[in-house]
């Protein structure tokens, strides 16, 4: 008995023994890695989630940086190569306008004296090779300005000439472009004024009702796919830039002196004749410097010089 009951024993550490060295049945392997599948699959779209936010959010902090530096340059005179703000028709004959954007899509083959990423790379003391495409290989620094993590190039669009105000908007999409897609470009206050007008931080935001038409169904659909009434249109990074508009009243009361005002490049850009009473100046970009010279004829002597800020009101007698 006291034999048998020892060789039992040793019977059952053996069987256990072994199947300590046997491991997990597969049985059991894929009823693990059953379990793993749904906790992954449970955790992917939240892990997602919170990468594509923090890829946006770091977006969103550059935009406000690049917003800043191009609103420091509205103050500059050297409109060809400093001044983002240099539209046609407030430039001096021998200026040369800023390029803006011109295509949703289209990268930079090459770099210019007056794009308005080389006028923000100046304004950050770096210098731009021009004629060089800023390519992480070419001029690495400038990539960084013109381009965003994922690929695509930022943006930066002019709006339509309009009173008290011009508008800028500069825009960066961070999904890739097979998943997102904007519109194609249009010289249109239409076109621009979808962007600046609609949502682009909430996670519930609707696409601009004007890319109806615009995109074909399945590219608009992509821009609202989301669970629980969640959107993608916070992929797209927005910020508005505001530049005034002011004028300058001159009154002019002298007999024989006229009143030359200089501004945007240009002398004289608007003349107050002798004894003219109040004379308004057309609508000059915020930032602007302004010089005022009196006299009867041209040059006449400088009276007053100063950066417009404000409407201004200047007396001459």
């Amino acid at each position: 008995m006291v034999l048998y009951c020892y060789l039992a024993r040793k019977s059952a550490l053996r069987t256990h023994g072994l199947r300590a060295l046997r491991g997990f049945s597969l049985l059991e392997i894929v009823l693990v890695l059953f379990v793993l599948g749904i906790v992954a699959a449970a955790v992917a779209p939240s892990l997602r989630e919170v990468i594509e936010r923090g890829r946006r959010d770091a977006e969103a902090k550059t935009l406000d940086e690049l917003a800043g530096t191009i609103a420091t340059t509205f103050d500059a005179t050297d409109l060809t190569n400093d001044n983002v703000a240099a539209m046609p028709g407030t430039i001096g004959a021998a200026d040369t306008a800023t390029q803006f954007s011109t295509s949703t899509t289209a990268t930079s083959a090459t770099t210019a004296a007056a794009d308005w990423f080389a006028k923000v790379a100046r304004a950050r003391g770096l210098t731009p090779q021009i004629g060089v495409s800023p390519t992480t290989a070419g001029q690495p620094a400038l990539a960084q300005i013109t381009y965003n993590p994922t690929g695509n190039p930022r943006l930066l669009f002019a709006g339509p000439s309009e009173a008290g105000r011009q508008r800028f908007l500069l825009v960066s999409l961070t999904a890739r472009s097979d998943q997102l897609i904007l519109p194609p470009y249009e010289v249109t206050a239409a076109w621009f004024d979808a962007l600046w007008n609609s949502d682009w931080e909430s996670r519930t935001a609707q696409p601009p009702a004007y890319w109806t038409g615009k995109l074909t169904p399945l590219q608009l659909s992509a821009w609202t796919q989301g669970s629980s009434g969640l959107t993608q249109v916070y992929r797209l990074c927005v910020r508005r830039i505001v530049l005034p508009k002011f004028t300058v009243i001159v009154n002019n009361n002298h007999a024989t002196d006229s009143a030359f005002v200089s501004f945007n490049n240009t002398s004289p850009a608007f003349t107050a004749p002798p004894n003219s009473g109040a004379n308004i100046t057309p609508e000059i970009l915020g930032g602007r410097l302004i010089t005022i010279n009196r006299g009867s004829s041209l040059p006449g002597v400088e009276a007053l010089r100063f950066r417009l800020r404000e409407n201004a009101t200047i007396t001459v007698q």
